[in-house]
């Protein structure tokens, strides 16, 4: 979600976890997730399904998308902190307009998410020899 658009949120409550993840480690980082119901009145999540908070340290993320949704939707947060957290977006950065920042991170997003989806095996692959040696 763009930067301009956070600008203009307003605090909700979040909703229960209810068995769903509550924070996510990124670079030195501890991003909170919050999940949360839209709110028209408010216009809280109202034009997307969730959104990275930088200086709050958080990702808030609709509470009532399905399960595709979910998944898309928090990865792409996540690589918006990774591109926060990398610098990528400051002044002298390749991804500095929003724009940028927003098809790069969506684009990743939905071709890193179909190679898991596509090759089932992949991210099993990926964890059992993250702490492998040769």
């Amino acid at each position: 979600m763009k930067q301009s658009q956070k600008k203009a949120r307003r605090t909700v409550e979040p909703v229960a976890a209810e068995g769903r993840p509550t924070n996510v480690r990124i670079g030195y980082r501890d991003i909170a997730i919050e999940w949360i119901k839209p709110d028209f009145r408010t216009d809280v999540l109202t034009d997307c399904y969730g959104w990275y908070l930088p200086r709050e340290g958080k990702i808030q993320m609709q509470d009532s998308l399905d399960p595709q949704e979910t998944a898309n939707t928090l990865f792409h947060e996540i690589l918006h902190a990774v591109v926060y957290g990398s610098g990528l977006n400051q002044a002298n950065g390749p991804l500095k307009e929003e724009d940028a920042e927003e098809l790069t991170v969506n684009q990743m997003t939905n071709y890193i998410i179909a190679a898991f989806r596509d090759n089932p095996w992949l991210m099993d692959f990926i964890k059992s020899h993250m702490d492998k040696q040769k």
